[in-house]
């Protein structure tokens, strides 16, 4: 009689390491090309001057950019509203982006200066563009928009940082949890 011998079972071993390796991509496993397509790289400009900012109540409640400066230094900014009543009221970024929204009128100011270049500061990217409806003129938006613009972008900060794409991985969705009530 033959004895059978059984052989050791390299085949599913093989299988076996094909499956896992197949299930970490899967799940989201880095490996040394999955960072160029897990991450994007982003550039984000912080300006380093400040703008002077003019606003004209051309409306009740209705204002209108009328002109905008460059300063020296970011903490120098203001927004100089004019109302139709002529009484003018200074306020700094942080008294702009901080406003109430009972406030008819400050919140109108916030969304015209955001459109222009104080927007920046307000958290707008410098990669998008100043609102042309947000000048009272066509000299006054085009002094923004372009030496103005470019010399704001010529000396902002800039920062380089890598933001998570969408991945399969555990964890890397949005959360559905709210708060508040």
């Amino acid at each position: 009689m033959t004895e059978q011998r059984t052989s050791f079972p390299w085949r599913l071993i093989i299988y076996g390491i094909i499956g896992i390796v197949i299930l970490v991509r899967f799940l989201g496993g880095s490996g040394s090309d999955s960072s160029s397509t897990d991450y994007i790289e982003e550039t984000l400009e912080t300006p380093t001057q400040g703008i002077w900012v003019e606003l004209q109540e051309m409306k009740q409640d209705e204002f209108k950019i009328t002109n905008e400066e460059i300063l020296d230094a970011r903490e120098d900014s203001r927004i100089i509203a004019t109302y139709m009543d002529n009484t003018v009221d200074t306020f700094t970024i942080d008294e702009v982006t901080l406003t109430e929204e009972s406030s008819p009128r400050r919140s109108m100011i916030r969304s015209i200066a955001y459109a222009g270049m104080i927007g920046y500061m307000m958290g707008r990217p410098m990669s998008s563009g100043i609102n042309r409806s947000a000048y009272a003129s066509e000299s006054a938006y085009n002094k923004s928009n372009t030496a103005g613009r470019s010399q704001l972008r010529s000396t902002a900060k800039r920062t380089t940082t890598r933001k998570p794409t969408s991945s399969k991985s555990y964890g890397s969705g949005k959360s559905t949890k709210s708060y508040g009530g």
